[in-house]
């Protein structure tokens, strides 16, 4: 069991990926809980609970849809095969932020990020400062995504 902020407990269990994932099934269980959920930037990508590894745009905005706005998730790009995208809940409906790797094995968001070490990185350090992106200067990274189990 893991308390929540209001100090429910909510059952969890290990995905294959280690990730600890809601194993309720409601439509709204995947979407973040608590404001700004804590993020472990130490922990490799493929373990991150909000890292949904290859699925498309599509099935990221199906994901997003029925999540409050600031909600997101992180998945491979489907342009570049070393790159991975950001899906991101707005306001005005949804956007796709490249997330992408440097000469020098950083990472950036978009194009006026400052480079990080790795995407859990860029992860937390924009879960609680702006975006550097047009049309989502005003927010952050508040509510991740989980991957769903079946």
């Amino acid at each position: 069991m893991s308390p929540t902020k209001d100090g429910k407990t909510r059952p969890l269990q290990r995905h294959s990926s280690s990730c600890l994932v809601n194993t309720k099934l409601s439509s709204l269980d995947h979407c973040g809980s608590s404001l700004g959920e804590r993020i472990d930037p130490t922990m490799p990508l493929e373990s991150q609970f909000w890292y949904h590894g290859a699925i498309s745009r599509t099935d990221a905005e199906s994901l997003l849809r029925l999540c409050k706005e600031a909600s997101y998730l992180v998945r491979n790009s489907e342009t570049s095969k070393n790159d991975y995208s950001l899906s991101l809940k707005s306001s005005q409906g949804f956007m796709h932020m490249k997330l992408s790797r440097t000469k020098e094995s950083k990472y950036i968001l978009g194009q006026n990020s400052c480079p990080f070490d790795s995407v859990p990185e860029i992860i937390y350090f924009y879960s609680s400062r702006k975006l550097p992106i047009k049309g989502a200067e005003h927010m952050s990274l508040l509510y991740p995504v989980a991957i769903r189990t079946l």
